[in-house]
C-alpha cells in the first residue's frame, strides 16, 4: 500500500508514521486490493487531527479523529475507517 503523510503545523516524527501504519495493518484483513492511503496531521489550537484517506477497490474511505493528544486521533481515525470497511464488506456479501 502506497502512503502519504502530511503534516500541518507539526513536525514530522517517525514515531507518528510508525504508530499509523501499524494500526492500518488490521485493514488488510478486510480490504482485498489497497491501493493507496493518504494521512494528515494537523494541530488546530489545542486539538490534534488525524485525517485517513484510504482508496481500495474503487472506494474511498475516510476517516477523521479528533482529541487533544494524535495518538487516539489516529486511533479514532483508523477505527471509523475500519467500520466503514467492515459495512461495506458485508453489504457485498449480502448482496451473494
Amino acid at each position: 500500500m502506497e502512503t502519504t503523510f502530511t503534516f500541518r503545523n507539526i513536525e514530522a516524527t517517525d514515531g507518528l508514521k510508525d504508530h499509523t501504519l501499524e494500526k492500518m495493518e488490521k485493514l488488510d484483513r478486510f480490504v482485498r486490493k489497497p491501493i493507496s492511503a493518504h494521512v494528515i496531521f494537523s494541530v488546530e489550537h489545542i486539538t490534534h487531527v488525524a485525517e485517513v484517506t484510504l482508496t481500495a477497490d474503487g472506494t474511498r474511505y475516510v476517516g477523521v479523529g479528533k482529541s487533544h493528544d494524535m495518538y487516539p486521533s489516529i486511533d479514532e481515525a483508523i477505527h471509523k475507517i475500519l467500520n466503514q470497511v467492515k459495512r461495506s464488506h458485508d453489504r457485498q456479501k449480502q448482496r451473494r
